[in-house]
């Protein structure tokens, strides 16, 4: 099974009763469960108990560590079903424990007034740079076992870094970096599955962007980085995850062990299609 296969057997969620819901989240590869599934199946959830609207915004806490060999369930609690918003609960279970919360807002979609921020100039095309797993093999080709997991793990998401990072040996960087993304094979989707599938790859790399400036490296056996929260505002819902996204990431704060970062992913023609928002856990740890 390839991975894009595998993730959408993970997003086929099963509904137990009218608002829970369970998922199996194990991934090759992950030692703890990828924030962005949660996120994506929390989405999947949340679209089941809601008719003639559309997610417009998501606020979401990480507060365990999830295990990936054991069961996900999900309770959504409707908070308001109004004429044209409507918001919705979701809390994530492992063995009876709290692991995730989010808050889901959803819209009728309606006309008005628009205007978005433009996506760079001179933006070099992805199909003249190089996947992220080819950089990966360059960058650790004499130490193949540093990041085993990492590098056999399948990619349900191709990424193609606009600028790599040496992220062997990095350096001190202004935190900004930009990347191609889209679906490792085409598949067929829905407005609810492009979101979902949007969120999951949207956790991937942006809290990366706030170790630039201090030239270190997530690879770092000395550093602990771990997502705490995750915000996305969908502005336009008319996209296909299967064609070439824009993901512009800038960190503008690093202090208190905690990273902030934000992204802004843009259809290949230019179109803005979401904002995310990020805070993350970043230590120094002592090494023995």
């Amino acid at each position: 099974m390839s991975a894009i296969e595998n993730l959408l057997s993970l997003l086929s969620i099963e509904q137990i009763s009218e608002n829970k819901f369970k998922a199996s989240v194990r991934e090759y590869g992950w030692k703890r469960v990828f924030g962005g599934l949660i996120v994506a199946q929390s989405i999947i959830a949340s679209y089941k108990t809601v008719k003639d609207k559309r997610l417009h915004s998501l606020h979401s806490y990480f507060l365990r560590a999830g295990d990936p060999n054991i069961t996900m369930n999900y309770e959504v609690n409707t908070l308001r079903d109004g004429r044209s918003f409507a918001q919705r609960i979701i809390s994530a279970y492992q063995d009876n424990k709290l692991i995730f919360y989010m808050i889901a807002s959803f819209q009728k979609k309606e006309m008005g007034l628009e205007h978005q921020e433009n996506m760079a100039h001179k933006i070099p095309d992805p199909e003249n740079l190089k996947t992220e797993l080819e950089i990966l093999d360059e960058v650790f080709r004499n130490s193949p076992h540093n990041i085993k997991d990492t590098r056999q793990r399948g990619r349900a998401i191709e990424f193609r870094p606009i600028k790599p990072r040496n992220i062997a040996e990095p350096k001190n960087e202004e935190p900004i970096q930009l990347l191609w993304l889209k679906t490792s094979h085409e598949i067929d989707t829905d407005i609810i599955l492009n979101q979902a599938l949007l969120a999951y790859a949207s956790d991937y790399t942006i809290l990366d962007t706030a170790l630039m400036p201090h030239g270190i490296s997530i690879f770092q056996r000395d550093i602990q980085v771990a997502s705490l929260d995750h915000s996305i505002w969908y502005h336009n819902s008319d996209f296909d995850i299967n064609s070439w996204t824009l993901y512009s990431q800038r960190s503008p704060n690093t202090s208190g062990n905690r990273g902030f970062a934000m992204g802004s992913l843009y259809t290949q023609k230019g179109n803005l299609i979401a904002t995310v928002a990020q805070e993350g856990m970043i230590r120094y740890m002592p090494t023995i």
